[in-house]
């Protein structure tokens, strides 16, 4: 919500009330400081999702849109700004709508899987998404780690979950939109394309625009992610570069290999109960 109410003084003072989006004394519908929408109801209920406000979803999307890297780490740094929780999971809910019902229904791409049941399949294909998720999840723990140890100037987890969740919650819906025309409605080269569970391009489609279009939007990922920690830790691009490839290629293989023997152990016990069938 953007209204905050504070506790009475210990004199017992009246509760006064704040704009959470500026911290400024408020009352009435909107603060007279900043703007934002202080009325209950959806927008309270959205809160930073929709709601009123500088830093709802849209509004800090469009910001980032604007400026990707400026406007990522300047709101990483800004005190002010406590929504990324909400942006990243925002994010994730467009990037689930386009892609996971894509995901579903196609086909394992190599048929090595076409002699096993519907039940085996969909979850194979559920614990290859956990793994994206557990591999975010190594990437930000092994990036804060690696870029701590070497960088000069100290930077807090806070800071950097801010910063992770930022640049996700912005990538994830461009993912999504990109991936989702190019795969699921042109039926061509797409940005998952290159993921390490797809099936390896043919000869035809790399000589394709398609497939250069999409190598260049899985470059120019990997270029933001680089260009935000170079100025997130104050470091040279070459450092950031090469810390940054180390901990996503490092991250991705324990992603791999985690997600491969909890796997096989969650589907032992499934078909073991008889919940899913070979």
């Amino acid at each position: 919500m953007s209204l905050q109410i504070k506790a009475a003084s210990a004199t017992g003072g009246p509760a006064t009330t704040v704009c959470a989006e500026c911290g400024a004394p408020a009352s009435g519908n909107f603060c007279s400081s900043c703007g934002a929408d202080l009325r209950q109801g959806a927008a309270g209920v959205l809160g930073a999702v929709a709601g009123g406000g500088l830093h709802n979803f849209p509004a800090t999307y469009l910001r980032i849109l604007r400026s990707p890297i400026k406007a990522t780490v300047a709101l990483a740094d800004d005190p002010a700004y406590r929504q990324h929780i909400s942006f990243v999971l925002s994010g994730l809910a467009i990037f689930c709508v386009l892609m996971l019902p894509f995901i579903i229904q196609t086909a394992d791409p190599n048929g090595a899987m076409a002699h096993y049941s519907e039940s085996m399949q969909t979850l194979v294909k559920i614990l290859s998404q956990a793994g994206v998720y557990v591999g975010a999840l190594i990437t930000f723990l092994l990036g804060f780690a690696l870029f701590r140890f070497f960088a000069k100037e100290p930077r807090s987890l806070k800071a950097y979950l801010k910063l992770y969740c930022l640049a996700f919650g912005f990538i994830m819906p461009l993912y999504a939109i990109y991936d989702y025309i190019a795969r699921g409605v042109l039926g061509s080269t797409g940005l998952s394309s290159f993921s390490g569970n797809a099936a390896a391009p043919t000869a035809e489609q790399m000589l394709s625009v398609p497939f250069a279009l999409s190598m260049a939007g899985s470059l120019l990922i990997w270029a933001y992610f680089i260009a935000i920690h170079r100025r997130f830790w104050r470091m040279p691009v070459w450092k950031a570069g090469a810390l940054y490839t180390v901990t996503a290629l490092t991250s991705y293989q324990a992603g791999y290999w985690l997600m491969y023997f909890v796997g096989y152990w969650v589907a032992f016990w499934l078909v073991r109960t008889g919940m899913v069938t070979l």
